[in-house]
């Protein structure tokens, strides 16, 4: 074959196994095809079962042992190599986005015959324990049922699942590990704002971060990483924390003789679902261990890993509603003020999976004042709006139950309505706390059962509102959840004890937009006279416990 052809065919196959070529193919190599923080033990173990069937002759499986609970934890074997590397996944149970990604790995690898997969396979041995914490993950919790964090447990090994690692280490003694977790998902890179989806770290093995060849062989993983995913994440790759942890299995692994790189799978970045996580770990972790193959990497220095700035918390939130003046009991003046919020659904309600069954997470107030250098996944502008708390009002009797339906609080969310008191008798008490728990979901408003002689709140809901077309007056809104009982034109929002009245506030309590609060607020648009009787403010937003109300319809 002519030198050209040749060099026609090798350029043809790194393409095909290029970053974006193997972004590009995942969909449809993947062979789990639930969501990370929806994969449990028993679907895995039937996926690495299927694996081992399909692929006798490449992939072995070895079960090392069993969790404490006896939950198998198995180790998949690939390759036949003199340069073994260790892969394992969800030492911390609620940090599943590798764990689909290692199966989908070994697959593409035992049943592909490709250059770049047949080098991988002759010059590595991959040795990967996917799900190393199952208890944990049954539970979706970092520690395991001991409740005790198994990457704090290298030096105790009080739990057979840091046991069952440190076996694997010290009988094979790889010469690279690859320790796969997730992070906050508000960690951003540095002070810019930009969510940090992936974080690297070439972890040390001492105090003082002493460069072995083994460590430096890391770091230019690490900068092969960044090569590979970013762009698909474009600024969002940052460098994790660096302080010696001596309980933790990364650094006392890189102490043993097998230097660690860490991948923590962090912010999902906007218009994507958590799958995009396990992507770009598949992605990344193939292209390195075709580097390593190949030729050890050798083109990569550390530069383009030290180069990264480091994970920063704390500056990033769920929603700003910014640049308004917030009128709240007890005072009696607007002031300029932000509100920052985070919506604190864990990744189960996040990527609907069936466990997740059961009430939405709850909202929690960041910051009142100036948010200014907070950046935020959503950002409404409330230039010349007030922000004022969502209201609250009383329905009498167990018989509103034949109209108190998931359409009437709906249209009484629209209206600003963050809680209801339902008054009922002792012997009814039961049956509405079941129909309040059944019309619970995001951005709608809460029903919270009370006794029947609990004092009524100024604003009484006798029936479904009728209709309103938007825009909507305040004082429209409040006339049509009361069917017209509540009339009191021309008096100020400011007036003492009336937005009291409204939000269902006492005189002396704390305000109800604060810090740690959840997030029920109503932007309301002031006519052109700046006015804040009900008349001359319209509602513009109805944010319920941090969401759109009425699922933001």
């Amino acid at each position: 074959m002519a030198l050209g052809a040749l060099v026609l065919l090798a350029a043809q196959a790194a393409t095909s196994f290029s970053p974006q070529a193997l972004f590009d193919a995942w969909p449809e190599r993947r062979v789990v095809a639930t969501s990370a923080p929806c994969l449990r033990h028993d679907e895995l173990q039937r996926r690495l079962g299927e694996l081992a069937a399909r692929h006798p002759q490449r992939l072995a499986l070895e079960s090392l042992g069993r969790s404490v609970e006896g939950r198998e934890i198995q180790l998949a074997t690939l390759g036949r190599g003199p340069r073994r590397v260790l892969l394992w996944s969800q030492m911390h149970g609620n940090e599943p986005s590798a764990t689909p990604a290692l199966v989908d790995l070994l697959e593409t690898l035992a049943g592909r015959d490709a250059p770049e997969h047949r080098l991988i396979l002759e010059r590595l041995t991959l040795l990967a324990v996917p799900m190393l914490n199952p208890d944990g993950t049954e539970r979706y919790a970092r520690r395991n049922a001991q409740a005790i964090d198994v990457n704090r447990d290298a030096l105790s090994l009080a739990t057979p699942e840091g046991r069952l690692l440190k076996a694997v280490r010290d009988r094979f003694k790889p010469e690279l590990g690859f320790n796969l977790h997730d992070q906050n998902r508000r960690t951003t890179v540095g002070e810019s704002g930009v969510l940090a989806t992936i974080a690297l770290l070439a972890v040390a093995g001492d105090k003082q971060g002493t460069l072995t060849p083994g460590r430096a062989r890391a770091k230019r993983v690490c900068s092969a990483l960044v090569r590979a995913l970013s762009p698909f994440v474009p600024g969002g790759i940052a460098r994790y924390d660096e302080d010696w942890s001596p309980r933790a299995f990364g650094d006392n692994l890189t102490a043993w003789g097998t230097p660690v790189v860490l991948i923590e799978s962090g912010g999902i970045p906007k218009g994507r679902a958590h799958d995009f996580l396990t992507r770009l770990n598949y992605v990344g972790l193939l292209t390195v261990l075709h580097g390593l193959a190949r030729d050890d990497l050798a083109r990569e220095t550390p530069a383009r890993y030290e180069r990264l700035a480091r994970n920063a918390e704390g500056g990033f939130v769920d929603a700003i509603v910014a640049g308004g003046r917030v009128l709240q009991p007890p005072g009696l003046d607007p002031y300029a003020a932000d509100v920052a919020w985070d919506v604190l659904d864990d990744d189960l309600a996040r990527a609907a999976c069936p466990a997740a069954a059961g009430p939405p997470g709850p909202s929690r107030i960041r910051e009142v004042g100036d948010a200014r250098f907070l950046a935020a996944a959503e950002r409404r502008d409330a230039a010349e709006r007030v922000l004022v708390p969502a209201l609250a009002a009383s329905v009498r009797g167990y018989a509103a139950s034949a109209w108190l339906d998931a359409a009437a609080l709906d249209a009484i969310s629209r209206l600003g309505v963050a809680r209801v008191r339902w008054h009922v008798a002792a012997s009814d008490r039961e049956a509405a706390r079941q129909a309040a728990l059944r019309l619970l979901a995001p951005g709608r408003t809460r029903i919270d059962v009370v006794d029947g002689a609990t004092p009524e709140l100024a604003l009484v809901i006798p029936g479904p509102p009728a209709p309103l077309s938007a825009p909507v007056a305040l004082d429209a809104a409040l006339a049509a959840l009361t069917r017209g009982a509540w009339r009191e034109p021309g008096e100020s929002l400011a007036r003492p004890g009336r937005l009291s009245a409204l939000v269902g506030s006492a005189p002396d309590e704390a305000p109800p937009l604060r810090p740690d609060a959840e997030a029920s607020l109503v932007v309301l648009r002031p006519s052109g006279s700046g006015k804040l009787d009900p008349a001359s403010l319209t509602i513009e937003a109805v944010l319920l416990d941090g969401r759109p109300a009425g699922g933001g319809r």
